[in-house]
């Protein structure tokens, strides 16, 4: 690999779990304040970016907005690849169950729509220069109170009442990817810097009522309350592309093992102000 790796956005959780399970890896991580600052970008090879406005998850594409935009200005004049991390949500409704790279696309929100078109921005100003990665549903320890990603959500409902309620139907399949995995995909994408699009997922869709009980299973204790049984944004991602590209994987076994993990170390930590 040539050159440092640029993080942008290094305090957001997925950066921080990247830095702790890649130590020895060349990296030099930055908040988005800094990205207009061009001794950033000193023997930079390669930029992962994880910042994103908060307003663009509500309201339409403002490219005073755009991070990413600011940073590919940069990526072009250095010559260096980018990894944007994008997500599953750009593919239209109707395909959003085993989906591939080159299905169509449309946006189901505001954020996926603003996703798409920073894609497209991308692409056209860094061509064979840049990986997009569109993830499945990341999970990791996350126990921060507030938190509403997935596993936050779940966690802190654990750690705080040694109860789970989801509002849909347990049976609900998702594409569900530990933190971890993730992490190695990152890790690998950077070391042969692939152009294209990835997504990025297990395969294998999982239950979210398994997703909970494994977590409780390994917590030790609690119960799961099902409060809605709707069925509700199902999706699985076809990963054939990432696999044939790298040789990983990641099995249900995995998810399952890697969930019981997180319930474990609820119980020896908890939570930051929930017990």
């Amino acid at each position: 690999m040539k050159g440092i790796v640029l993080v942008v956005g290094g305090s957001s959780f997925l950066a921080r779990e990247f830095a702790t399970l890649n130590p020895e890896f060349p990296v030099r991580y930055i908040g988005h304040d800094k990205v207009d600052d061009p001794s950033v970008y000193e023997g930079v090879g390669s930029i992962v970016n994880f910042a994103f406005a908060p307003e663009m998850y509500f309201q339409d594409y403002d490219r005073f907005l755009d991070i990413d935009l600011r940073i590919a200005e940069y990526a072009v004049r250095h010559a260096v690849h980018y990894v944007m991390i994008s997500t599953r949500k750009v593919y239209q409704q109707d395909i959003q169950w085993n989906a591939q790279e080159d299905s169509p696309v449309s946006g189901l929100d505001v954020y996926a729509r603003n996703k798409l078109r920073i894609e497209r921005n991308l692409a056209e100003m860094l061509g064979d220069r840049l990986t997009i990665l569109r993830p499945g549903n990341i999970i990791g320890f996350e126990a921060i109170p507030g938190r509403q990603r997935m596993g936050a959500f779940l966690l802190n409902q654990l750690a705080q009442t040694e109860c789970i309620h989801i509002t849909l139907s347990p049976f609900v399949r998702r594409d569900i990817v530990p933190v971890d995995f993730f992490c190695t995909v990152l890790r690998e994408i950077l070391r042969i810097r692939p152009s294209g699009i990835y997504n990025v997922g297990t395969g294998e869709a999982t239950e979210v009522g398994h997703v909970a009980l494994w977590m409780i299973e390994g917590f030790g204790k609690g119960h799961l309350v099902v409060e809605n049984p709707q069925v509700l944004d199902e999706f699985q991602l076809n990963s054939t592309r990432l696999r044939q590209e790298t040789g990983l994987r990641c099995e249900r076994s995995e998810v399952a093992r890697y969930c019981r993990d997180l319930g474990r170390r609820l119980a020896m930590e908890g939570v930051a102000g929930g017990r």
